[in-house]
């Protein structure tokens, strides 16, 4: 069966490191890395801004140079948006504090995960975060579907609501005269039709992503019945 690629940019100035993090980073379940090695943050910046086509970069802390905070904060600045993690030589709380606020996905000790354990986080991580992008991805499509349809529905009640509030107004006028006991039935009925159609155009207007439910396959549909409600006290 054939392997995906990972693309892997490696920061690390110690060439000996570099060597044993490519020894075990082969291939794990259906992966192979394809690992490109530089020796400085600098280096890595200009691999990053020329391709960017990497699914994951593993930076140094110590680097001569720029060290690895300060080449992350540049990564951020410039909009580069591929997970970082963070190896360093011992566990320093106060820059695993720092490196995961600026946005690293993660911070390791080198000699606890340099090892058979190592190809296993990456592809654990890697594939994390694209759960988190398709995720977000769904989202945003939701969201702009949502809106879209909220659009078309205020253009479309306008231009339903005056025709509905004549037929309302007019059944009213209706009720309050002397007319035979069926017709004054079937007004009423008009009535409570032209009130649901209203509340089903003020349900439409107020459309959350979590209304949207399965329908049949892979079709989704949005469910009414419980939009548009007003709440007691609000």
């Amino acid at each position: 069966m054939d392997k995906t690629e990972l693309r892997v940019l490696l920061v690390e100035d110690d060439s000996s490191i570099a060597g044993l993090i490519k020894y075990y980073m082969k291939s794990y379940r259906g992966y192979f890395f394809n690992i490109d090695w530089v020796d400085s943050a600098e280096k890595g910046i200009e691999k990053l801004s020329n391709a960017g086509d990497y699914d994951i970069v593993i930076l140094d802390y110590y680097l001569p140079g720029l060290n690895g905070v300060e080449a992350l904060k540049i990564l951020k600045a410039r909009g580069v948006n591929i997970p970082v993690v963070f190896l360093t030589g011992a566990k320093e709380n106060e820059i695993a504090s720092e490196v995961l606020k600026l946005g690293a996905v993660d911070y390791y000790v080198k000699e606890d995960i340099i090892g058979p354990i190592l190809p296993v986080l990456i592809v654990n991580i890697v594939e994390r975060e694209n759960l988190k992008k398709e995720i977000e991805k769904d989202r945003d499509e939701s969201s702009q579907r949502i809106e879209a349809i909220q659009e078309l529905v205020i253009t479309v009640s306008h231009e339903i609501n005056n025709p509905l509030a004549a037929i309302k107004l007019a059944a009213n006028i209706l009720l309050k005269k002397e007319l035979p006991v069926d017709i004054k039935t079937y007004i009423k009925i008009i009535k409570e039709n032209v009130d649901r159609i209203e509340h089903t155009i003020l349900k439409l207007r107020e459309l959350r992503s979590e209304q949207i439910v399965p329908y049949v396959g892979r079709l989704r549909m949005f469910d009414l019945s419980s939009g548009g409600e007003k709440k007691e006290g609000g």
